[in-house]
């Protein structure tokens, strides 16, 4: 190639790097927890940017490797949930509490956290929420038994409905029993409107696989779904359950039901 060539190429090649549009900018909210994780290295190979949140960036990184953009962050501190959200396209939720008394108890995080988020979002214009919270929370779950659990399935389904209220394009998925196997995901799984949820167990990859998609899915738009592993349904089945599934403006959980009563 003469130095002529050699220079229009360069220059060709400068004006298209340039020019490509940067990676969407995903923000993940407990990123080093189990489906937090999953989630996250399953859009960096989609080749979006992860800002990957977590509450201890030290162990974290130990934990996880140093590649990631990792943020410390306490999702209870309303400040810092506003200034994390700054240039965020999309928001995968994954954040939740081991503690069900204390500062760091499901009315301090799985509400105050989720409701800072999602306020958040609204204000950076994010343009999908993704929630990953429970299959025993929402409005048809039965809460008079094992009251200490019922008080995270409570503040999780405040979270929610404080969610749905907010304007934003969001999905929340509910999943089964969570397990480690297989670690890559891709079994049979089957997705469910909540009403209609049933025990079961799914894995935590799966799980990340629904969260990811569910971000650029018109079918996810809007709805609230259950999700368990189930052997009789073909792989891949689920996109075509999900068309099934009504939005929630359609079915009881709409943003206008009720608030769950305080399980005191």
């Amino acid at each position: 190639m003469n130095i002529r060539k050699l220079a229009c190429a360069l220059a060709a090649a400068f004006v298209m790097s340039s020019a490509a549009p940067a990676a969407e900018l995903v923000l993940v909210a407990g990123a080093s927890g189990r489906t937090g994780s999953a989630a996250m290295r399953l859009l960096d190979e989609q080749g979006y940017t992860v800002r990957a949140t977590t509450t201890n960036r030290e162990r974290a990184i130990e934990r996880h490797g140093d590649q990631w953009d990792w943020l410390e962050l306490d999702v209870r501190d309303r400040d810092a949930v506003f200034a994390a959200m700054q240039d965020v396209d999309y928001l995968v939720c994954a954040t939740g509490t081991r503690s069900l008394i204390g500062g760091n108890s499901p009315r301090f995080v799985d509400y105050d956290g989720l409701v800072n988020l999602v306020d958040a979002a609204v204000e950076a214009g994010v343009r999908h929420f993704v929630v990953v919270t429970s299959a025993a929370a929402g409005p048809y779950r039965e809460r008079s038994r094992m009251i200490i659990f019922a008080r995270a399935r409570h503040w999780k389904t405040m979270g929610e409905n404080h969610l749905k209220r907010s304007g934003l394009a969001y999905t929340v998925i509910g999943p089964s029993a969570l397990q480690e196997e297989p670690a890559a995901g891709g079994e049979p799984i089957r997705v469910m409107a909540r009403a209609d949820y049933e025990t079961g167990a799914v894995a935590i990859a799966d799980v990340a696989i629904l969260a990811v998609d569910a971000l650029t899915n018109p079918d996810a738009r809007n709805k609230s779904y259950g999700v368990i592993r189930d052997e009789s349904v073909a792989p891949g089945a689920w996109r075509a359950m999900l068309k099934t599934i009504r939005v929630d403006s359609e079915t009881e959980e709409a943003p206008d039901h009720p608030l769950m009563p305080d399980p005191e």
